[in-house]
C-alpha cells in the first residue's frame, strides 16, 4: 500500500464544503444520527474512510458529535498491513479523536460454508464493531461506502444471479446502527475533498489484483459502463434505492401470506396451503416459499434463487407424493399441503406460524420467533406470543390488557426476523417515554433495583433493528405505534414468573 495526497491538517477553521453539505442533507434526510450522538467510524486509512472521518470531524462541533473511530489489522498483508495500522494512528492523533485498533484472525470457514476471504473479513469486521460500538456506548457505526462501492455491489450481485434483495444494494441504514452518509457520493468528489482538505491516505495493494470478482467489476466492467452511459452510477444508485422499497412491500405481503396461509406441526415442521400458496403471484410464491426453507433449515443464509424455483417447480406444481431436499430440508407435498421437515442434522431453532407453536433453544437460551407464534422462554417458563394486526383489532385487544404483560409495536418500523435472548453487556435501547434518548440496559436494571441474578433471566424482543421490548418491563421508544401506523405486532407474555415490571 502507497500513502497519496500531500500531507496536512484540517485547518481550524474552514468555510463548509459543498460535499459536506451534501452528507449533512443525506443524514438528515435518512435520519441517520441526530446531534449530540456518540458515532463510531470504521476508518481503514483507504479514500474513502478517511474523508468519512474528516467530515464528520468537521461537522462534529456544530453538531456537538462525540466522535470514536475503530481500524483492523487483519495481518494479511504483512508490513502493509501494519503500516496502514500506523497511518491511521497518527491520523486519530492529530485530530484528538480516541481510536480503537484490533488485530483480527480471520476463521477458515464461515458457518458450514467456506466463504471467500473478502467476505470472512467482512463478516468478522462487521462482528467486530458493533461489539466495539457496544462497549463506547456509540449510538451509531459510520461506514465509508460510497456510490461507486454501490453501484459494484449491484453489478456484482445481478451477474452472479440474485433476487431484488440482492439488487437492492447496500441500505443506508443497516440494523438501525450502521449508517453509509457517503452512500450517495462520487468517489471522485471524495478524491477532490480530500486534495482540498491536503488529507493523505492509503491505497490498499489488494484492491489491483483481479483475482477478486469486486476488482474485476471495478476495474474492468464499470469503466466501460461509464463510457456508454457517464450517469451510469447514478443510475444504479437510483435503481437500487427503488427496488429496496419495493422489496420492502413484497416482504410485507409475504409475511401476512406466511401467516394466514402456514402452519407450524411438531418438531419444527411447516406446511402451507398449496392452493392458497398457487393463488398467490409467482414473486409473493418465491419469498413465501424461501421464507419457509429458511425457518425450517436453521441454516440462516438464505437459499438460492435456484433452489426456491425447484421447490416450486418439482414439488408445489408436482404430482402428491413428489419430495425434494434442498439446504437442510426436505419439502414435499402431502395431499393439498406442501410440508417442509428440518432434515436431523440441522441446527435446533426456534419455529413458529401457529398459535400454539413452541421452539427450540439455540445458544445461551436464545429462541428465533417467527409471527406468528408462542415461545417459551426456558430461563423462566414464561410464553411470550406475538401476533400480526391490523389497527383497530389491535386497539380493541389492548384495550384490557395488562401493561406489563403486554406491547404494541409499529409492525413497519423492524425487520420480521424477531429474536429471543438475554440480557448482554453494552445492550442499549431507547425506553418509551424517554423521546428517543437511549440508555443503557445495565443503567436500567440498576434504576429498577433489579438483582444482577435476575437480569439475565429476563427475556427481550430483538429484532435486526434493536430492542423491542424488555418483557414486562418497558418497550422501545423506536418502534413504538404512532399516528400514521397501519399494521401493528402485539406482543404479550403470561406465566408465573413476572419479576414486577413497571406496569
Amino acid at each position: 500500500m502507497k500513502t497519496k495526497s500531500a500531507k496536512g491538517s484540517i485547518p481550524a477553521v474552514m468555510a463548509r464544503p459543498k460535499l459536506l453539505q451534501r452528507v449533512v442533507e443525506t443524514i438528515r434526510r435518512q435520519r441517520m444520527f441526530e446531534p449530540a450522538h456518540h458515532v463510531l467510524v470504521s476508518v481503514s486509512g483507504g479514500p474513502d474512510s478517511v474523508a468519512l472521518l474528516g467530515l464528520l470531524h468537521e461537522l462534529a462541533p456544530s453538531w456537538r458529535l462525540t466522535l470514536s473511530a475503530a481500524h483492523f489489522n487483519y495481518g494479511l498483508r504483512g508490513q502493509e498491513s501494519d503500516d496502514d495500522a500506523e497511518f491511521v494512528a497518527h491520523l486519530c492523533r492529530r485530530l484528538g479523536i480516541r481510536l480503537i485498533t484490533r488485530r483480527l484472525v480471520l476463521p477458515l470457514r464461515l458457518g458450514r460454508r467456506g466463504g471467500s476471504l473478502q467476505e470472512r473479513a467482512r463478516v468478522a469486521r462487521y462482528q467486530a464493531l458493533e461489539e466495539i460500538g457496544k462497549s463506547l456506548g456509540a449510538d451509531r457505526i459510520a461506514l465509508g461506502h460510497t456510490a461507486d462501492d454501490q453501484a459494484e455491489t449491484v453489478l456484482m450481485w445481478m451477474l452472479r444471479g440474485t433476487a431484488t434483495t440482492g439488487l437492492g444494494g447496500m441500505p443506508p441504514i443497516r440494523q438501525g446502527l450502521f449508517v453509509r452518509p457517503l452512500l450517495g457520493v462520487r468517489r471522485a468528489d471524495i478524491l477532490a475533498y480530500l486534495e482540498d482538505r491536503h488529507l493523505t491516505y492509503r491505497i490498499d495493494s489488494s484492491n489491483e489484483r483481479a483475482v477478486y470478482f469486486r476488482n474485476r467489476i471495478r476495474r474492468e466492467l464499470l469503466p466501460v459502463i461509464t463510457r456508454l452511459a457517464p450517469q451510469a452510477v447514478d443510475a444504479i444508485g437510483r435503481l437500487a434505492e427503488v427496488l429496496r422499497e419495493e422489496n420492502t412491500c413484497l416482504e410485507k405481503y409475504a409475511a401476512e401470506s406466511l401467516a394466514r396461509l402456514v402452519k407450524t406441526a411438531a418438531e419444527g415442521t411447516l406446511s402451507v396451503d398449496r392452493n392458497g400458496l398457487l393463488a398467490l403471484p409467482p414473486a409473493l410464491q418465491r419469498r413465501v416459499v424461501r421464507s419457509m426453507i429458511s425457518q425450517t433449515n436453521g441454516i440462516g443464509k438464505p437459499p438460492s434463487f435456484g433452489a426456491v424455483n425447484a421447490v416450486l417447480e418439482r414439488v408445489v406444481h408436482g404430482r402428491s407424493g413428489a419430495a425434494l431436499t434442498v439446504r437442510g430440508a426436505r419439502v414435499a407435498r402431502e395431499g393439498d399441503r406442501v410440508v417442509f421437515h428440518p432434515l436431523r442434522d440441522s441446527r435446533p431453532v426456534a419455529r413458529g406460524g401457529g398459535p400454539d407453536s413452541q421452539a427450540d433453544a439455540g445458544p445461551s437460551g436464545e429462541r428465533e420467533v417467527p409471527i406468528p407464534s408462542t415461545v417459551v422462554w426456558a430461563s423462566t417458563g414464561q410464553r411470550i406470543e406475538v401476533k400480526l394486526m391490523d389497527r383497530h383489532a389491535a386497539q380493541q385487544m389492548l384495550s384490557g390488557a395488562h401493561p406489563a404483560r403486554t406491547a404494541a409495536f409499529d409492525a413497519d418500523r423492524f425487520t420480521h426476523q424477531l429474536r429471543l435472548r438475554g440480557w448482554a453487556p453494552g445492550d442499549l435501547f431507547s425506553p418509551l417515554g424517554l423521546l428517543g434518548r437511549r440508555k443503557k440496559l445495565q443503567d436500567y436494571f440498576t434504576d429498577l433495583k433489579v438483582p444482577r441474578a435476575e437480569r439475565r433471566r429476563i427475556p427481550l424482543l430483538v429484532a435486526p433493528e434493536g430492542i423491542l421490548w424488555i418483557v414486562g418491563y418497558r418497550a422501545d421508544h423506536r418502534f413504538a405505534v404512532g399516528p400514521s401506523t397501519a399494521r401493528v405486532l402485539v406482543a404479550s407474555v403470561t406465566g408465573d414468573h413476572m419479576p414486577g415490571g413497571e406496569g
